[in-house]
């Protein structure tokens, strides 16, 4: 009897976990939850959908969940891609920042660094290795000091 009691506690706690991990973590190509939108002073034909514009390698600015795409003819072997990391709130620290860029597509070349924080704490320069970028899309993730179970900022650059 004591037997099926562990095993019906042990069956809900693992039911648990699952919804717990379920709700905190988003689908696979899911697509962000959009902000109620302000109320429209007049009824305007509504525009086509953000495509990232390419951009020059030297001091590229993006915020947290946008997509920033370059060219590759553009990145210069001789200097890094300088990344300007727009973090959500202010670091609590003025400590560097620590960053990982993966490969998107396979996720195992990864580059590991620490990106130092601007004035204001609220934006982190990353600086990367032109070597290591080739086309195709890169995770940028920073580790912050918001106070939430996962505190990363995700960030997606393309190289075309």
């Amino acid at each position: 009897m004591r037997s099926v009691r562990v095993a019906g506690i042990f069956a809900i706690a693992v039911l648990l976990g699952f919804a717990v991990a379920h709700w905190m973590w988003p689908e696979r190509g899911a697509a962000p939850t959009p902000a109620p939108a302000a109320p429209a002073a007049a009824a305007a034909p509504a525009a086509p959908p953000a495509v990232p514009q390419p951009a020059s390698s030297d001091n590229l600015r993006v915020a947290s969940g946008e997509t920033i795409a370059i060219e590759s003819s553009t990145i210069d072997p001789t200097r890094p891609v300088v990344l300007h990391l727009v973090l959500g709130e202010p670091s609590r620290t003025d400590e560097p920042r620590p960053v990982r860029i993966l490969d998107a597509e396979d996720g195992t070349r990864n580059v590991e660094g620490r990106a130092i924080l601007g004035e204001g704490r609220s934006e982190a320069r990353f600086e990367i290795d032109p070597t290591f970028l080739h086309p195709g899309r890169y995770i940028v993730e920073v580790k912050t000091t918001e106070p939430s179970p996962l505190p990363l900022r995700r960030y997606v650059l393309e190289v075309r």
